[in-house]
Parts: C-alpha cells; structure tokens; sequence
C-alpha cells in the first residue's frame, strides 16, 4: 500500500471519531449544556456559582479603626468562602468620604460596594446605585429584617441596599469626668436648660475640660421633631428660617458661657472616636450615633454612657427616633451585580459574619444573628441594647432621610455653625444665609432627581 493511501485511511478514520464524539455530546451547547444549567440554578439558589472565573471586587466604607479591622476580618471569610472572589478595601474616616466617592462617580470608576449613611436616597436619584429588586429572595433574604428597616433602602419601589444595623442618636457622656468634678448623672427626662446647666458646671469644675462640644447637624434635626417638625419632606423644608437661628443662638450662649466647647477647640478633633473631644478628655459630652459606642469605649480608659438627648421642656419630647445607622449597596456599573447583591446578603445574613462584625454599626438588622448577639453580649454591647431599648420606649419621632443633596448641605450647615462660632457672623445673619441657601441647594438636587427619573 502506498504511503498516499495510507494517509488518506488515516484521516477518514481521525474524521469519524471527531463525528462519533460530537454526536454523544448532544444538544446545542454539547457537554457544557449540563453544567451551565447547574450554574444557573446554583445562582438562582443564592449559593456561590462553582466556576473558575476569578472575580474582583472593590468595597469601600468609612470609620474608626476598629470598624476596619472587623470588616476586613468578615471580607476574609467570605473570600475564605468563595476562593474565585477577590475584594480590594477602600477605606477611610469620615472626612473627605463622600467627596472621593463622588469623583469616583464622575470619572465612572467607583468601587463595587459601598456604604452610604442617610444620604442613600441622594445617590439614588443619581442613578448611580444598584437595584436590588432581581435579588431579593434569590440571593438576598430580607425575611428576618424588620420592614422598617427594608422600607428606609426603598425608593419608587425599588430596593437599593441593606441595612447595615439600627441605631439611634445619644448624648456619650463621660461618666470619669463625670466623677471627676463631682457633677451627677443627668435625670431621664433632662431638658435643654438642665444640658446647659451640667454643661456649665463641668467647665467650671475642671481646668482644660469643657462641658460639651456643639451639637451640629444631626442635633439640629432632633431639635426640629421636638418642635413638632422635620428637616424636610420629600425634598421638601420642614422648618422656619427662626427654628434654625433659635438653634445657633442657643449654642453660642452656651460658648459664650464656657459651657461649650470654643472654636479653636472644636475645629482640632475629627470626627473619628481616637480623635474626638471626649476622648481626649477636653469635653464630657458629645453627640453620637449608639453604634459608635464601642469605638469610643474602646479608645479610652474613661468610663463612658450613652444617654437621651435632653427633651424640649414646652413639648415635652425627646425627638429621637429608632435609624438605620448605614446601609451597604452596590455600584450601578458593577461588572458583577449578582456577586455584590452574594456579599451583602453574606454581609447581614451570615452568622459567622455576624459574630465577628457585632454592633459596630448598629443593632444587626437579621433577628437571628440580634438575639444571638444579646445571649452573648459583653458589657459594651449592653450599654448599646439598653440604650436602643430606651429609645423604643420613649421615641416620639420617624426616621427622615438625610436631605437632598447632603454632601451640600451638610457642608452648608457646618459653614454656618462655624462661622457663628468664630465670630464671622451674626446668628442672624448666618441663619438668613443658611436657610436661604439651604433651598437653593435642595431645591437644585430635587429637580435634577426629577430629571433623571424622566
């Protein structure tokens, strides 16, 4: 047989194996077709895909140490439980946060999952944030979030993120400094005129102490439900050009008495809890968000309390409301939305995650992994769950989402209050400026809001 003929039998036969093969593969996408829909039902499950496909992620956050060390801890295990997913951290303190984000989102390169505060109702109508409505029940189980909770990331209908935990606004009191100048605990129901007064004997009882430091924006807005009315609603201003002067003018007589803070003293501190005021014992009182408890606690060797925001004393209320203290979203361009929606579902869900993550930002929104935190809680965490027990006992306040525009008008507002305090202004001049302002901002982000849903 020549060698030409031989070659030819050999490649009939290489050519009938080939067609043998694909004829047993079967169906339009062969061998694959078994294992794709596998894939499928595994995603549709909530349960991580089993492929081969690495995944990078990039998820930022703000803090104070401890939150950062927690949360890398609980990014390990889930990449522990998911070797195909790698997650880069972007994290920082509060200052200069949502500025970063925001060019972030103009040059098209923010991070994959993001925790935003109040202000998530902000970046929404940006659309710059994931919906989450394909998800839930998938791969997001909100079934053991309470509706509150689930309501405070929904906008239009839409699900936008997961609430991290809930928390409630409170007056950190430094119970040594306390001691130290011989001053008692205020009563539960303290009102303003009792705040100035302790406030005031802790100035003049120790050298280098004041008695509190200002208040600002969030304060403000307690201030406001004690008077029966809100920063706004739907974008629209809830209050009088005279609610915000009675605040500012309050704060200055109380830095005009030594009883708060000066402004020198109070542009030194930011707002992490290693650097802040009561930390370095330079003030005895603070406002604080309940979650920020064991941060602060855990940055000194004072003895601190969490305490009710003193009441309005014609009213009668306290204005302080039950809030979720941050939620956790994803970026509108992720390349892999269904990863991100697995990580927040692992982020509030999980119960390992749970342990290890606690009540840093706030009493965790899953009951299951709740009670399992009470059964164990340490001291610290106590003081958290009792004092979120006084509130669902004694709030006479919803929950209002931070203003539109809050990066603005945040900034506005601290402008304002500094500019009263350094002198800069008269707190009539700097409340006309400030409200007038303040509309222009919102009234701005309202309409751009509308715009984009269009």
């Amino acid at each position: 047989m020549s060698k030409k003929r031989t070659w030819i039998i050999l490649l009939a036969i290489v050519m009938m194996m080939t067609l043998f093969l694909v004829g047993c593969g079967g169906g339009k996408n062969g061998g694959n077709e078994s294992a794709n829909k596998g894939n499928q039902s595994s995603a549709n499950s909530g349960e991580n895909p089993q492929g081969n496909e690495q995944i990078e992620l990039r998820m930022t956050w703000w803090g104070g140490q401890e939150r950062h060390d927690l949360t890398l801890q609980a990014i390990e295990l889930y990449e522990s439980k998911h070797p195909n997913v790698k997650i880069t951290a972007e994290y920082s303190g509060f200052d200069g946060y949502f500025d970063k984000l925001s060019t972030q989102f103009a040059a098209g390169n923010a991070p994959d999952i993001i925790q935003y505060g109040g202000n998530l109702n902000d970046y929404v109508a940006k659309g710059v944030v994931l919906p989450l409505n394909d998800y839930v029940g998938s791969i997001i189980d909100t079934s053991k979030h309470t509706q509150s909770m689930i309501d405070a990331a929904t906008f239009d209908g839409k699900f936008y993120g997961v609430t991290l935990g809930t928390n409630a606004f409170a007056v950190l009191i430094n119970k040594t400094l306390f001691e130290e100048a011989g001053v008692p605990l205020p009563s539960k129901t303290w009102t303003w005129e009792d705040f100035h007064n302790i406030a005031q004997q802790i100035s003049d009882k120790l050298d280098g102490v004041y008695g509190t430091a200002d208040f600002k924006e969030d304060g403000f807005g307690i201030f406001l439900e004690q008077r029966g009315k809100v920063v706004h609603n739907n974008g629209v201003i809830g209050f009088e050009e005279s609610d915000i002067r009675d605040w500012l003018q309050m704060w200055q007589n109380m830095r005009d008495s030594g009883a708060a803070a000066s402004a020198e003293v109070q542009a030194s501190a930011t707002q992490t809890p290693e650097q802040s005021l009561i930390v370095q014992r330079k003030v005895a009182m603070e406002l604080v968000a309940s979650n920020q408890y064991a941060a602060y606690q855990n940055a000194t060797q004072d003895e601190l309390a969490l305490w009710i925001v003193p009441y309005n004393s014609e009213t009668g209320k306290n204005g302080v409301s039950l809030r979720p203290s941050q939620f956790l979203s994803g970026y509108a361009d992720t390349k892999y939305p269904e990863e991100v929606a697995r990580f927040l579902d692992f982020f509030v869900n999980d119960p390992e995650a749970g342990a290890i993550l606690g009540n840093d930002r706030g009493a965790p929104v899953n009951s299951d992994i709740l009670q399992s935190l009470i059964s164990n809680a340490s001291e610290t965490d106590k003081v958290i769950f009792e004092y979120i027990d006084w509130v669902r006992e004694t709030s006479d306040a919803p929950y209002v989402p931070n203003l539109p525009g809050y990066n603005e008008t945040s900034a506005l507002f601290t402008k304002t209050m500094e500019a009263v305090s350094f002198g800069k202004k008269s707190v009539d001049e700097a409340a006309q400026e400030y409200y007038s302002e303040l509309h222009q901002i919102v009234s701005r982000y309202v309409q751009g809001a509308q715009t984009t849903s269009k």
